[in-house]
């Protein structure tokens, strides 16, 4: 202080504190209202839900395996809530038109994405931007199911197992190829992941679609062919094509004659899958009563025998179930597509 300046009281220093921590308090007082507010509003709009029809975004086109299956449940689920479920199907961009619809609704719980595999798992790491972050932007619902790839050789190929087919591969590498029906899509992601596992090398023949690519194999075109179970089943079963494995944890209920390929190579593991998810913030009671209707549901046995027909298994959990599936399937596929160097695009 110089001699200029005038003395502070001890009595203005006190009561510039007390009306700063005054405002302080009203401040925290005001913010901890707001939330309650929201809090009890969100809760209220829980309890009212759903008071108008209920959307389900869907990546696939009307008339796929995916719009049945979601429509079955959808119609089911419609008359469980008391109000219309809609499918809107948002095909494009591999999925990502319908995620980025979802991820940008509001958390009301009047949006949902019908999701698979390829859009919340592996697309992250497919494209340079997909236009939301699948980690931040949704909130898990349900697990639909799982639907493991059939790997079948040509049978003119000297190999009756996948152990067999390794050692073939080991010992003229780069000489056998596999086939899949499009590229960068989960069975050709499969294939990399089986060519890291064993240590092979195989070429990766892509096509447009699945019946040519099981026609190049059956001729011996290609050697190996990797697809969905409902893709795989008539060339199985005709025997024009030999199943050597099938890549689901434990066997299939149907093929069940059919090793998983983890029986040679532990651990292995590649399958779709669908999920059901909300935009992040959705709230929770109306996630759990989603979840419970679902699981309610996919128990029913005509529901599970459908759904078994599209080649889908291992229905139904909790929402933690699924965001620990999510979470372990995006480490998965990244550490796939880095180790067969397959660059985002």
């Amino acid at each position: 202080m110089t001699e200029h300046d005038s003395p502070v009281s001890p009595s203005a220093v006190t009561n510039h504190v007390s009306t700063g921590r005054r405002t302080t308090l009203k401040a925290i007082a005001s913010l901890a209202a707001a939330g309650s507010a929201a809090a009890i509003t969100q809760r209220a709009q829980a309890q009212s839900w759903p008071a108008r029809p209920v959307r389900w975004v869907l990546p696939s086109a009307a008339g796929s395996a995916p719009d049945i299956i979601a429509r079955m449940l959808s119609d089911k689920l419609s008359a469980a809530l008391g109000q219309q479920v809609i499918i809107d199907n948002r095909p494009g961009a591999a999925g990502n038109i319908a995620a980025q619809t979802v991820a940008r609704s509001a958390p009301d719980g009047y949006t949902f994405l019908f999701g698979q595999a390829s859009t919340l798992a592996v697309n992250p790491y497919t494209f340079k931007s997909t236009g939301f972050d699948a980690d931040r932007d949704f909130a898990a619902v349900i697990n639909i199911g799982v639907s493991p790839f059939m790997f079948a050789v040509t049978p003119s190929l000297k190999a009756e197992t996948m152990a067999e087919l390794i050692a073939l591969a080991r010992a003229e590498p780069g000489k056998l190829s596999f086939a899949t029906s499009a590229s960068r899509n989960l069975s050709h992601i499969s294939g990399e992941m089986l060519k890291a596992t064993a240590g092979i090398n195989m070429v990766h023949v892509p096509y447009k679609g699945s019946q040519q690519a099981a026609a190049d194999t059956v001729a011996g075109l290609t050697h190996l062919y990797i697809d969905s179970i409902p893709a795989m089943s008539s060339y199985a079963q005709s025997g024009r094509l030999r199943v050597i494995g099938v890549s689901a944890r434990s066997r299939v209920p149907g093929f069940e004659a059919v090793p998983t390929v983890n029986e040679t190579l532990p651990g292995f593991e590649a399958v779709g899958w669908f999920a059901v998810v909300a935009p992040a913030g959705t709230p929770a009671d109306i996630i759990e009563r989603t979840n419970r209707e679902l699981n309610a549901i996919l128990a029913q046995p005509e529901v599970g025998q459908r759904m078994r027909g599209f080649g889908m298994f291992d229905f139904g959990g909790s929402s933690a179930d699924l965001d620990r599936f999510m979470k372990s399937e995006r480490a998965k596929w990244a550490r796939v597509m880095r180790e067969a160097r397959i660059e985002p695009e």
